[in-house]
């Protein structure tokens, strides 16, 4: 086999909700063009299962994503493919191998790491290994010469997002993922677009994907659809975009393009409030749109202005009541500790959400320090961490420039309980309580699976 794809165990193993769809691209894309390929999702698996999986095959070369949370899990798979297959060449990609390519040489002993979007370099990369060719010559990836680390010049985007293949799919059984809670059936996850127009001071995406929102066109994506449809039996769609509904147009001919095929589906996008009108709504609602996620994070007007999220209360709340009045289900996540925050902003949040009244609410989690963020940037200003933190840490960091981690916890509980009330059922207190216990004690997060209980998303 040429290549070996690994989705790392998680910390605490859970049944995840799709497959790494991701790695499934770069899968196909090789596939195509004519690398041997396999993917293992380790997503559940204990580490004596990983290594047994490993033990089957015989890879030249293995490919590992490298996330913020949870980077340590990666280096421990890192750990376990020298140990397992010290001949083969490992190399890593994502977004924290993208931030630092330096850590995966320090930390995981790689031979080379993908930087940015991954198809096009780890083809090229992969087939510069087999052939024992110059690595430096491929664009797009960090290497070592010596003790240091060398970046090879950056290679743009793909421009024509309908010349790849769809993901693949032969390396899961879609029905061992646990899917949309509120549904039945297969699942299955898409991804019609690739990065996001805006620039909220605590997301590392819009870095990643160099500040640039493309698109398929719409026949592909319905291509993609059908073929899920009809091939693999998928009934429910979750599309991962960070944002569908950037262009209406496009959205509102996906929507049309599903009735005019015949595919009776149900479905969940993300959306901005500042993409949303009542003719999109509309189709959506037809095609089989249930529920619409929206990053609302705060309800407090100057918070909205401090993390530059480009809306304001009024959008959410006419934009919520649009959602409702089309029939469709508005979520909303929220977070907790940016720069501002309070009690009175806490506040704030709770009254909008008692008028807005969301499907449900995900999140209340205190602000991470991401890398390649403003937020990242600010905290090294406040000297609460450095670039070394990464190397020497496998835990995530709350933004403390404010609040301590006990005061974040305070105001997250607030939040919740606030949430709770404005609901004034017993089965809202109920949640809440497992809510606070569930985010207290991690290892509770192994209930997961029976999420449905009492209407709990985790």
């Amino acid at each position: 086999m040429d290549l070996l794809l690994i989705n790392p165990p998680r910390e605490i193993p859970q049944r995840a909700d799709f497959p790494p769809i991701g790695l499934a691209y770069i899968a196909a894309y090789l596939r195509r063009a004519g690398v041997t390929v396999e993917i293992v999702d380790g997503a559940s698996y204990s580490w004596k299962r990983l290594e047994d999986a490993l033990r089957r095959w015989s890879p030249r070369i293995v490919g590992l994503p490298c996330w913020t949370i949870e980077r340590g899990q990666a280096f421990k798979t890192a750990d376990l493919v020298r140990s397992v297959h010290p001949d083969a060449k490992l190399v890593i990609g994502g977004h924290h191998a993208t931030a630092y390519p330096d850590h995966m040489f320090r930390r995981a002993d790689a031979d080379a790491v993908v930087v940015g979007e991954g198809e096009t370099t780890t083809l090229e990369l992969v087939r510069t290994l087999i052939d024992g060719g110059d690595i430096s010559q491929v664009r797009g990836i960090a290497y070592r010469q010596g003790e240091f680390t060398v970046l090879t010049d950056p290679r743009p985007l793909i421009h024509d997002l309908d010349s790849l293949p769809f993901p693949c799919h032969d390396s899961f059984d879609l029905d061992d993922y646990l899917g949309l809670p509120e549904t039945s059936g297969r699942a299955a996850s898409i991804m019609t677009s690739r990065g996001c127009p805006h620039k909220c001071i605590y997301c590392s995406g819009s870095i990643f994907w160099h500040r640039k929102w493309r698109a398929r066109s719409p026949e592909n994506v319905l291509d993609e659809i059908q073929w899920l449809y009809d091939d693999l039996g998928v009934r429910t769609f979750m599309f991962f975009d960070d944002n569908f509904t950037v262009h209406k147009e496009r959205a509102i001919e996906i929507c049309s393009g599903i009735l005019e095929r015949g595919m009776k589906i149900k479905f969940v996008a993300e959306s901005h409030v500042s993409h949303i009108n009542p003719e999109m709504l509309a189709w959506m609602k037809r095609s089989g749109c249930y529920r619409i996620d929206f990053g609302v994070e705060s309800g407090s007007p100057k918070i909205l202005k401090t993390i530059k999220k480009k809306q304001t209360v009024n959008q959410i709340e006419t934009v919520f009541q649009m959602v409702h009045d089309a029939g469709i289900h508005p979520r909303a996540y929220l977070m907790v500790g940016n720069p501002g925050e309070n009690e009175e902003t806490i506040q704030e949040t709770v009254d909008l959400m008692g008028k807005v009244k969301p499907w449900d609410t995900v999140g209340a989690h205190p602000l991470l320090i991401m890398p390649n963020t403003e937020i990242y940037d600010l905290a090294i200003r406040q000297g609460l961490i450095t670039d070394d933190y990464w190397l020497e840490h496998d835990d995530m960091l709350f933004y403390t420039g404010e609040h301590s981690n006990a005061d974040l916890i305070r105001l997250r509980e607030m939040l919740m309980k606030g949430l709770a009330e404005n609901r004034g059922t017993i089965k809202a207190h109920l949640r809440y309580l497992m809510k606070k216990y569930y985010y207290r004690y991690p290892m509770l997060q192994k209930l997961r699976k029976f999420r449905n209980f009492l209407g709990v998303k985790a």
